[in-house]
């Protein structure tokens, strides 16, 4: 099962007829909202968990994915850290997740071709503040790929790597924790803009799967 390609597509925009995570009315109080996915991916649940943990579960028999994001505006300085920890239980093959940091766009610093990209994630997307430049941390799918690339599907206004692999550790909790000015710069090879707008979470897997995300929280490094 490759659902992991749909949450990629989703963090930029999607469609009113696409499908929507049912979210925790407990995390839409606390800003979170639910990006639509394309296609035909049943929605996973998302769930507030004890005090600062998410969890997105699918149901016994389906698959699914999901997509939420929670607009921040964090200052980015060189001693700027991300951290969180993070478990995937069941799934199968295809089972992933992914954490995004999404920075403000600059006009400056984007290309031709990010500005147009942009354009029309915004229009696909309004009324959501859509990042011009973006990190993606992720977990599960294939290897081979550098340390940093191009996001599939979302090429220009993404960069990705893999921090944790197939089912590396999969079933207990791993801690993580990026610089985000350094992580920026090695994955862009320019300095950052001046703010962190938006983080969003993704998750897809097969019938039974489970994933949760806590402690996610900016920390000076």
């Amino acid at each position: 099962m490759r659902l992991l390609p749909a949450i990629l597509l989703a963090l930029a925009a999607a469609s009113p007829s696409a499908e929507a995570a049912r979210l925790d009315p407990a995390l839409a109080a606390q800003g979170w909202r639910v990006q639509p996915i394309e296609g035909r991916v049943a929605p996973l649940s998302v769930t507030a968990e004890g005090e600062t943990a998410i969890r997105l579960e699918a149901g016994r028999d389906t698959g699914g994915a999901a997509v939420v994001f929670l607009p921040v505006r964090v200052p980015v300085h060189p001693a700027l850290c991300l951290t969180w920890r993070w478990r995937i239980e069941g799934g199968g093959e295809g089972a992933g997740l992914v954490v995004r940091v999404g920075f403000e766009p600059d006009g400056e610093r984007m290309s031709l071709v990010q500005r147009y990209a942009l354009g029309f994630a915004r229009a696909l997307s309004p009324g959501r503040p859509v990042p011009g430049f973006a990190l993606a941390y992720r977990w599960g799918g294939e290897a081979g790929e550098p340390a940093w690339h191009p996001t599939p599907l979302l090429l220009v206004l993404e960069r990705s790597r893999w921090l944790r692999r197939g089912a590396t550790q999969a079933g207990g909790w791993v801690e993580e924790t990026v610089r985000l000015a350094q992580e920026f710069r090695t994955a862009y090879g320019i300095a950052p803009t001046a703010y962190v707008t938006e983080i969003a979470l993704g998750a897809a897997g097969g019938p039974g799967f489970a994933a949760r995300i806590d402690q996610l929280a900016f920390r000076r490094c």
